[in-house]
């Protein structure tokens, strides 16, 4: 199967090198790399690459999600396979105190975190954090469930963008 992956890297020396070890360690043999240093610090990054089935591809995925590199598309022989949408929310209250890392855990469980922003006051009081997730384009409604339902039982106020 032939591969097309499209990525944004930060511009730190060993990003590329971690961006292509999955690939080789899951028997991805790798056609060509192009790079282009765009904004912000980030090199946007296409690989081609053949693998021999899709379970290699699930590995290779599973991989670079733990190195924390954001995919934002994957092409399998010339198909849109994957698309990356980013969900932008606020949310508001004693986010910090009622376990951020559980929040950030389960909302990890369906996409990826990618930045967190806290504005925290004071301890005792409410706390405002903006977070992005990336989403499989597949999976925004079922990220934005999620994230309602952990509002409820954490007494979070949900703000999200409305861009879909």
């Amino acid at each position: 199967m032939k591969v097309e992956m499209e990525m944004g890297l930060k511009d730190v020396p060993g990003s590329l090198l971690r961006s292509l070890t999955p690939i080789s360690k899951h028997g991805g043999n790798i056609l060509s790399v192009l790079h282009h240093r765009g904004e912000a610090n980030l090199v946007k990054v296409k690989i081609v690459f053949e693998i021999k089935d899709q379970k290699s591809l699930e590995l290779i995925q599973k991989s670079l999600r733990e190195y924390r590199i954001n995919m934002s598309e994957i092409f399998v022989e010339g198909r849109r396979y994957y698309e990356k949408k980013t969900l932008s929310f606020i949310l508001i209250g004693h986010v910090i105190d009622s376990d951020i890392r559980d929040t950030i855990d389960r909302i990890n469980e369906i996409g990826c975190v990618s930045d967190v922003d806290v504005v925290m006051p004071d301890p005792k009081k409410k706390s405002s954090v903006l977070m992005k997730a990336d989403v499989d384009n597949g999976s925004l409604d079922k990220a934005v469930t999620v994230i309602e339902e952990l509002c409820r039982k954490k007494n979070l106020f949900f703000i999200h963008s409305l861009e879909k």
